[in-house]
């Protein structure tokens, strides 16, 4: 039973590992926080237990610093999420720094005998003191405090983060508002799994303390009480009520044929290939071509494949293979391609009645009529003039002007 919650997070972070890795190398930040969490869980059942006094031992105290990034690497899973790929930068090394303050904090406690520290365990589990390890000296506080310290700042983080969420979600594109409010809806599930037993064991031991009205966790608490023996396993759990974050949001894609290309893509790097596998490729380009075709984002005069790559959550290098690789095209080609077509649409529709030819093609997604005129000149070997004179109706007027135009720019290339 004390076990059953190892097993069971060690089984979830593996499943998130194969489904997720070869899309977005940022789930490592999510299977570390699932972790750390997992660890103070786990220590915290033990301490309520008489038994395993070394794996307690083992736990108690030295993983302090590790719990302090619990908050931190849990908002940059939500980055690498929202960026498509694993994100590291300068913030992270400052939001560590707690960690590392526990960290020098608890060097004296290193340094002790492991037997004292069995002893200490077996205090604790025995019930002999309640107010927190005393016997072992610290740097700048006591040991007692690194666990409502680490709640503090986990928690400020994870309210950050739901903030920096939202705020996305209200500034992001269509594409990105609808990928974060699925994200946003999966966290609201887990916040009431996840609090309101915490809740109920709080209440439960205030009650059932040996001081009454005072927080106390220890054996007399929870004598004879299974409940808090099945805390661990809500965490763990909870992921297998949402199938499509566990196994990705893949859909068509077999756990097995995931497991299998996870597989193949270690073989393949420890034998020096690097080939990305097809069905990942494929994937990449429908979600791409779905969201431009959807979305129309050529049309705006500053699109980018930044900004691509940022819509659909994939990596940059990603985004530009499949334009290279798949469709033999850049993304600079493809974008001029897709913003004449639009133009076309628009002089189809009469557009070249009531807007000139530099409106067309600013509203095209051109920021000037020279570089339409190039684009448009690539794709058709005529000018849009020339076009427009081989099939539409129009007016003599605007024709002699803009044909003035082409021949002023005909050497743009």
């Amino acid at each position: 039973m004390l076990f059953t919650s190892v097993l069971l997070v060690l089984l979830v972070s593996s499943i998130l590992l194969i489904s997720h890795w070869s899309q977005n190398r940022g789930i490592v930040y999510l299977v570390v926080v699932l972790l750390f969490f997992s660890i103070r869980q786990f220590t915290f059942l033990l301490m309520h237990s008489d038994t395993h006094t070394e794996v307690l031992a083992l736990l108690l105290f030295h993983f302090d610093p590790l719990i302090f990034l619990i908050g931190p690497f849990f908002l940059y899973y939500l980055k690498s999420l929202v960026q498509g790929k694993l994100v590291v930068d300068k913030y992270l090394l400052v939001y560590t720094l707690p960690a590392l303050v526990v960290l020098i904090n608890t060097l004296p406690f290193f340094s002790y005998p492991f037997a004292e520290k069995v002893a200490e365990s077996a205090a604790i589990q025995r019930n002999y003191f309640l107010e927190g390890p005393t016997n072992f000296s610290t740097v700048f506080f006591p040991l007692k405090y690194h666990g409502t310290g680490s709640g503090l700042f986990n928690l400020t983080f994870i309210l950050f983060s739901f903030a920096y969420l939202l705020r996305l979600r209200k500034n992001g594109t269509s594409y990105l508002k609808k990928k974060l409010s699925v994200l946003i809806n999966r966290i609201l599930v887990l916040i009431p799994i996840l609090i309101i037993p915490n809740l109920i064991l709080i209440l439960y031991a205030l009650f059932n303390s040996p001081k009454k009205g005072e927080l106390i966790f220890r054996q007399v608490a929870f004598e004879d009480n299974g409940f808090v023996f099945f805390m661990p396993l809500l965490l763990p759990l909870s992921f297998f009520l949402i199938p499509s974050w566990l196994y990705s949001d893949q859909e068509g894609v077999h756990i097995m044929d995931k497991i299998r290309a996870f597989l193949q893509g270690l073989w393949q790097r420890a034998a020096g290939h690097h080939a990305a596998a097809s069905a990942e490729k494929s994937a990449d380009l429908e979600r791409i071509l779905t969201y431009i075709e959807t979305e129309k984002p050529y049309i705006n005069l500053e699109f980018s494949l930044h900004d691509l790559s940022l819509a659909v959550n994939i990596p940059r290098i990603r985004v530009s293979n499949c334009f290279n690789k798949e469709l033999n095209t850049s993304f600079p080609a493809y974008r001029n391609k897709l913003r004449v077509a639009h133009a076309i649409s628009l002089l189809r529709r009469g557009a070249h009645l009531t807007t000139s030819i530099e409106g067309i093609a600013e509203r095209s997604g051109f920021k000037s009529k020279s570089i339409f005129y190039s684009a448009f000149k690539e794709e058709y070997d005529m000018t849009p003039t020339e076009w427009m004179k081989k099939n539409l109706e129009v007016a003599k007027e605007p024709l002699v002007q803009e044909s003035n135009y082409s021949k002023n720019t005909s050497h743009v290339v």
